[in-house]
């Protein structure tokens, strides 16, 4: 099932927004959640798979948060 586009940004910014107080197993399924969504509809972003790679350096839960609300910002509603 397709998460509306209005409810995924509002999920994306609540995401970003749980990342910056701290990563915890909840936060870390939801923002999987919301990256796979964004992923379903085509939309890949390589500082959001450097969330939990194996392959690539980390990134920050700073910088992942930031990137989320880039992304989810730049999404246009139809």
């Amino acid at each position: 099932m397709t998460i509306p586009l209005d409810v995924l940004k509002t999920m994306a910014g609540e995401v970003a927004a749980a990342l910056r107080a701290g990563v915890t197993p909840e936060v870390r399924q939801r923002f999987i959640e919301v990256r796979s969504e964004l992923f379903q509809r085509g939309i890949y972003d390589p500082v959001l798979v450097r969330f939990d790679s194996a392959t690539a350096p980390r990134a920050s839960a700073e910088e992942i948060a930031d990137q989320l609300e880039a992304v989810a910002g730049s999404l246009t509603i139809r």
